[in-house]
């Protein structure tokens, strides 16, 4: 098994990895963007060279091969994706990490990477995804040259606090003076299983307001699967088809688009009351924040609804911009301030 031929780059990577979507930005300029699904495929099949550009299949040195992402959805009846803490040490999100390097990084390189965990399961599994990540990995995308990446060094951060570097750092990691770095913020971060609720006073995480559980998007997700099911017979989403439906407003059905508004909101209504209510909970003195930042692929779907509720009880909050990549944008920024 040879690697591809060429010379061993240095890279930065940035990789996080949630429950419903995967996002991953390089030094290099490459990003990553595809469903957290795996799938188990049955056989080869066939496409023409244009849709095989679009494929997303990882193959590894124990000749197992995975589909990932798209292609997953598209290809397989069943998916694997687990929904606890202890999934970032099984196969599946092995598979996703070497998908996102896949798509950053087209030959064998050697890279430091930064990515991230919910404020839940940051104490438990940090130390232990971080030995798992230094080392050499070996995969191929698509049948094609086999790829060694080696990790030289790896540093896990809670995601919330990656979405918080985002806005208090330029792009190549310096810190800016502004309330997200020189004053006391709040962040709630929205994830596909998971609410993290960070305060930080000049970038230092506050733990007494800090707080995380699994009060995320897929249980919405999986409630409105269902009931497009119900309402459509003939197809049966899954949760990461319907986080993206949501993003567009419809859905294709018998050849039409179809908008999801009615069928969802009756299901995202009820847990941005949810969140709120966390919020009060968790944060009893809004009055000493700076600002406040909505983030995280769930604010796609429930900012807007949270920010009419949360202005003048919270200050300036704000949504992040392309708030699924917030995080990940703060992990490379924190790469570049490390070992760039």
């Amino acid at each position: 098994m040879d690697s591809t031929e060429g010379e061993i780059d240095l890279n930065l990577t940035a990789v996080d990895i949630g429950y419903n979507t995967c996002k991953a930005l390089a030094a290099n300029g490459q990003v990553g963007f595809f469903p957290s699904v795996v799938g188990t495929p049955t056989r080869e099949t066939f496409s023409i060279e244009q849709a095989k550009k679009a494929k997303m299949v990882v193959a590894l040195p124990d000749s197992t091969s995975w589909p990932v992402g798209e292609t997953a959805l598209k290809q397989s009846a069943y998916t694997t994706g687990r929904r606890d803490a202890g999934w970032v040490l099984e196969p599946s999100w092995r598979v996703l990490f070497y998908a996102a390097l896949s798509e950053l990084h087209k030959a064998s390189i050697a890279t430091k990477v930064v990515t991230g965990l919910p404020l839940e399961d940051y104490k438990a599994w940090a130390d232990k995804l971080r030995k798992s990540l230094i080392g050499e990995h070996t995969f191929k995308r698509n049948g094609g040259n086999w790829q060694t990446i080696k990790v030289e060094d790896a540093f896990i951060i809670t995601q919330p606090y990656g979405s918080l570097l985002d806005q208090a750092m330029t792009d190549t990691g310096k810190i800016l003076s502004n309330a997200f770095s020189t004053g006391m913020v709040g962040v709630v971060d929205i994830g596909g299983n998971t609410l993290n609720l960070l305060v930080a006073h000049e970038l230092e995480e506050i733990g007494q307001w800090t707080h995380g559980d699994g009060l995320g998007l897929l249980k919405a997700l999986d409630a409105i699967a269902r009931d497009i099911h119900a309402q459509c017979p003939g197809i049966q989403p899954k949760a990461p088809e319907v986080a993206q439906w949501l993003a567009v407003g419809t859905f294709p059905y018998q050849g039409h688009l179809v908008g999801i508004a009615s069928i969802a909101q009756p299901h995202l209504d009820p847990l941005v009351t949810m969140i709120l209510n966390r919020l009060s909970e968790v944060w009893q003195e809004p009055g000493r924040f700076s600002a406040t930042l909505l983030t995280g692929g769930g604010s796609l779907a429930l900012g807007r609804a949270l920010k009419a509720k949360m202005d003048g009880i919270y200050p300036e909050v704000t949504i992040a911009k392309d708030a699924q990549f917030a995080n990940v944008r703060g992990y490379l920024k924190l790469a570049r301030d490390m070992w760039g």
